[in-house]
């Protein structure tokens, strides 16, 4: 028995919380507004669909997430098709992981996203496209980083505030993630539909820390916004911010709705940050069809001229190599793919 199921077996007859319950928890608290397939996706693969919506229910009824029913928007202003679920978590869920334990107290805890009581019902339309494709990017991630062994641990943070010396925030960073891995990790130890989130900052000298910032260009950003933010990432790399709060500099991941834009964000980014080694996508290609946004294509703006490359570099082999690293992998379900925005569930 690990040490998470003992904590909740010894604290059942109190508070009855299943691991999923907690894993559904945690995950809401890291990307923020999710939508239900997603959720079901990479908690509950191995669910059938109506016990994944059980489990959900029950938890919106204990006001330890909230949901809201979205329509769909045509281009018209008016409503087609079925109404969108997403949802997330409440101070009270919070709370909940607090009195488990789970999050420790060294600003993860602190950084887990929540909806005040006082935010209206349900969520802006406008505002559900960009927010639900960055967390269904991450999931997307973690789904297919978690099929390899060698996965040791994850962190994983929507709007990751940095802050300078003087405790002011100089960065707001669309989604703050960090993957290690540990090449001599050869078997898996934990259930296929887990995620081994990284939480007391430990890592071992033998594993492969890899660094990343998502950034999404919704399209409506001015590009002298663009500009301060890579004079941003430069800065704070530049003067050991990164090196000091996170152990190392995260390489920027630009990807922006409109294939047309991507040109001229290249072109703003490395004109203020020449030699950046940030990657850059359109949505439409950042995505595999098989193995979602771990192996779509990105090009790296550091070479000159810039030249296509994969998320992670050679660390994890290539795409045609995946099926054969993950085929141990003890999991079930189909993989996570992120679309334009928001989905039916």
């Amino acid at each position: 028995m690990d040490d998470l199921t003992r904590r909740l077996s010894q604290k059942t007859a109190l508070l009855p919380m299943s691991e999923r319950d907690v894993a559904v928890l945690r995950l809401l608290g890291r990307l923020g507004m999710v939508m239900g397939q997603t959720i079901r996706d990479l908690i509950c693969p191995d669910y059938h669909a109506a016990s994944c919506r059980r489990l959900m229910r029950e938890l919106t009824d204990r006001k330890l997430l909230w949901q809201a029913r979205v329509p769909h928007v045509n281009a018209a202003g008016r409503s087609q098709g079925r109404a969108w679920n997403v949802y997330g978590l409440t101070d009270e869920g919070r709370q909940m992981l607090d009195t488990f334990g789970v999050e420790p107290h060294d600003g993860t805890f602190e950084r887990l996203i929540v909806r005040s009581k006082q935010a209206p019902s349900a969520p802006a339309v406008a505002s559900l496209v960009s927010e639900t494709y960055v967390s269904d990017w991450c999931a997307s991630l973690l789904d297919q980083v978690r099929r390899t062994p060698m996965l040791a641990g994850v962190h994983m943070q929507r709007r990751y505030a940095v802050t300078g010396r003087d405790g002011a925030v100089r960065q707001t960073i669309g989604a703050m993630i960090v993957l290690a891995f540990d090449p001599e990790q050869k078997t898996f130890e934990r259930p296929g539909w887990s995620i081994p989130w990284l939480t007391d900052g430990a890592t071992a000298s033998s594993w492969r820390i890899v660094r990343l910032a998502l950034e999404v260009d919704t399209g409506v950003m001015a590009m002298r916004s663009l500009f301060e933010m890579a004079q941003t990432y430069a800065e704070l790399t530049d003067n050991g911010t990164y090196q000091k709060l996170l152990g190392g500099s995260p390489r920027p991941v630009l990807i922006t709705p409109p294939a047309r834009r991507v040109r001229a964000v290249a072109e703003v980014w490395m004109g203020a940050w020449g030699g950046s080694p940030a990657l850059l996508s359109s949505v439409a290609r950042t995505c595999h069809p098989e193995y979602g946004v771990l192996w779509g294509e990105y090009m790296a703006l550091k070479t000159n001229p810039v030249q296509k490359t994969s998320l992670l570099g050679t660390l994890l082999g290539t795409a045609e190599q995946w099926p054969a690293k993950t085929q141990r992998w003890p999991g079930a379900g189909s993989p996570v793919s992120p679309g334009t925005g928001a989905k039916p569930a």
